[in-house]
């Protein structure tokens, strides 16, 4: 491999991080920090200190690797005069047709592999795959995007790959290193990447944790960056978060106590994301209900619609057997509206679905006229999917339930203690529901006399990006209640059957 030699001047943080000599670190590291760089440059000097070797590159599912970290890497790469197709190939046998050599250990399938003209490979492992880096032996560990990650699933999936010895490397610094990047969490499933901040202060000497903001990079960026991006982000907490690296509060009165990370799932079929042209780029059609194997083929689709003049939302669920998934999450903002939910979303994704009929429900403003029409926004939905192909069972009466009501049913489900028959579990798809586990996370209660209710605030501030709001959390309550909620009623509950609650 002929490196281009650039001239490229590390900033504070990437040179800390570089000069860093524990083997395991953990960068949180705010947008516009120069992530890019460093990532490209760390990568280059794997593959220059340890030819021929191989490496874990970990993601929480294989479109995260392939659409948002490999072109963030490509791009670093770049700077250092490194091209793909010319140093490297992704995802095809194409490099040894090149005459590149070829890793100690050899794949049989190079559908997974991002392969160098020097022979080092690294293999994409998807943590939704229990068997993603079954058999790998790596001399070095990367990734992007750690807080989504499940540490678990890390500690048996693949840190116990990062074993591979050869004399050749024996003197490499970065034989059987670890980095590990993210932004500043979202959500609870996060929190162990930043809880790593005080095993580096326990264990100094091994763990290494940086955080750091586009402060100690102005000298790439334009002058008013940080006013240029508090512009463009319309929640303060996102911009806190992945701008400034303020950790989200904890919701301590929320609306939905029982939800934790154990109710998340991701469920992809790789075995159709790996044979998608072109694999290096996953952003656009290619997404569909194909990948999702968590869809049950020839059945109904419960989907659930909250309108609202800034944002239409919308959540799709499926029944099945004794569990209620959350398999799937669309929204759409102003200047767009209803029409654009159903045609630019919905239907396209669920377009090689072969059940097309859905369950709709919806709360009570769907029974509302729309602007210039006779037609209410129900049946504005209506027309457009019998339009297109589809057959729609209307399944909400009009008529609002009580918050304590929603409150106590849905959180007796999430606490899943067994104690009443036909209230399935529940569980979201996490790589399809991002926005839906954001807004019941941060979803908070009130208590004003007469029982808990959903603080809907959120809806109405201008800091607040709206599918962060309680919109989409609505489109989970309306099916889950009204499915389940005679069943629960039925049921005598006792003060200690009701969750926990900090209101009492």
């Amino acid at each position: 491999m002929v490196i281009n030699k650039k001239k490229v001047q590390l900033n504070l943080a990437q040179a800390m991080a570089w000069k860093a000599k524990q083997k395991v670190k953990y960068l949180e590291l705010g947008r516009g920090t120069g992530k890019t760089t460093f990532l490209g440059f760390d990568s280059l000097e794997l593959v220059k200190q340890m030819p021929r070797a191989s490496f874990a590159m970990v993601g929480s599912t294989y479109s995260q690797i392939l659409s948002r970290f490999m072109p963030a890497i490509k791009e670093g790469l770049e700077l250092f005069g490194v091209y793909e197709n010319v140093d490297y190939v992704v995802g095809s046998m194409a490099g040894k047709r090149m005459g590149f050599k070829m890793p100690w250990q050899s794949p049989d399938a190079f559908n997974n592999i991002w392969h160098f003209s020097n022979g080092c490979i690294f293999q994409f492992v998807s943590l939704d795959h229990k068997d993603s880096g079954r058999g790998l032996n790596s001399y070095a560990i990367r990734g992007d995007e750690a807080a989504l990650l499940d540490e678990e699933k890390i500690a048996i999936n693949v840190k116990n790959t990062n074993r591979a010895l050869k004399d050749v490397y024996k003197k490499s610094p970065l034989l059987h290193s670890e980095v590990w990047t993210s932004s500043t969490p979202l959500t609870k499933k996060g929190r162990w990447f930043t809880e790593k901040e005080k095993a580096a202060l326990k264990d100094p000497k091994k763990i290494y944790f940086l955080k750091a903001t586009a402060k100690v990079n102005l000298h790439n960026l334009r002058p008013d960056y940080f006013e240029y991006m508090r512009d463009s982000y319309r929640d303060d907490v996102v911009y806190n978060a992945e701008m400034l690296n303020i950790r989200p509060k904890e919701i301590t009165d929320g609306f939905y106590p029982q939800l934790t990370a154990d109710h998340y799932y991701k469920d992809y079929d790789l075995g159709y994301l790996e044979t998608v042209p072109p694999l290096k780029d996953l952003s656009g059609r290619s997404f569909n209900c194909k990948q999702d194997l968590d869809l049950q083929k020839g059945k109904r689709l419960i989907i659930s619609v909250d309108w609202g003049a800034s944002i239409n939302s919308m959540t799709v669920s499926q029944l099945q057997d004794d569990t209620y998934r959350v398999i799937k999450e669309f929204y759409v903002k102003t200047p767009k509206i209803l029409d654009h939910l159903f045609l630019e979303e919905f239907i396209p994704y669920y377009e090689s679905h072969n059940c097309k009929e859905v369950y709709f429900y919806y709360d009570r403003t769907g029974n509302n006229a729309t602007a210039n029409s006779k037609l209410t926004y129900a049946d504005q939905a209506r027309a457009i999917l019998k339009d297109n192909g589809w057959k729609v069972f209307t399944m909400t009466t009009g008529t609002n339930p009580s918050y304590m009501d929603k409150f106590q049913l849905i959180n007796t489900a999430f606490k899943e203690d067994g104690r009443f028959r036909g209230i399935p579990k529940i569980r979201i798809n996490e790589a399809n529901c991002p926005n839906l586990i954001i807004s019941m996370e941060n979803a908070e209660s009130l208590d004003r006399g007469k029982g808990i209710e959903k603080d809907k605030r959120s809806e109405r501030r201008k800091g607040v990006d709206q599918e962060h709001a309680t919109h989409l959390s609505d489109t989970f309550d309306y099916p889950f209640f009204s499915m389940f909620w005679a069943k629960f009623k039925g049921w005598k509950v006792e003060k200690e059957d009701r969750p926990i609650s900090t209101f009492g």
